[in-house]
């Protein structure tokens, strides 16, 4: 025998796998919608960094342009090529600033440590004077490469995390 339902009735409501569905539709969608701003925001504070970095190296060179190509005569080759330059700008006047043993000069900015570091890429030295010399066309020619490094992140000895460098060069 079959139930059936009187004329001028209707089924009212919702069943259980209805509104099952529904709460399922709706996590998914919202899901979603996180994972979409969780990872916008990740790359919105990513390209922050890279940007305070950015500005600081390029503060950086300009700061060592401004002690011009004699500013780096002086220091070794234990201080030149790939090691980090152990204090920055001019070998005869040290920046108070930067921190001799780890080779680095740490500024805060916005709360988050940065580390500046610097390197003088040679091929050639006549004494303490470490510089690049290349031919060409039969002239020969001398400059400092510079090359500066921010670094920010989890900052262990000369690694971190993330980091950016730019390059110079100062022609003699």
């Amino acid at each position: 025998m079959r139930h059936k339902m009187p004329r001028g009735t209707s089924r009212k409501g919702f069943t259980l796998v209805e509104a099952g569905v529904a709460v399922f539709i709706v996590t998914v969608v919202a899901l979603a919608g996180f994972a979409y701003y969780a990872s916008a925001r990740v790359t919105e504070i990513t390209e922050w960094h890279e940007q305070n970095a950015l500005f600081m190296c390029e503060r950086e060179i300009e700061s060592w342009h401004s002690g011009g190509y004699t500013g780096l005569a002086g220091f070794t080759a234990s201080d030149s090529g790939n090691n980090f330059l152990p204090y920055g700008y001019s070998y005869g006047s040290p920046d108070p600033d930067w921190n001799q043993a780890g080779r680095y000069k740490e500024v805060v900015l916005d709360g988050v440590t940065y580390r500046v570091r610097a390197h003088n890429y040679y091929n050639a030295n006549t004494g303490n004077d470490y510089y690049v010399q290349t031919s060409w066309s039969g002239v020969t020619y001398y400059y400092r490469q510079i090359d500066v490094v921010v670094q920010w992140g989890s900052l262990s000895g000369y690694t971190s995390t993330f980091d950016m460098d730019q390059e110079t060069r100062m022609a003699r």
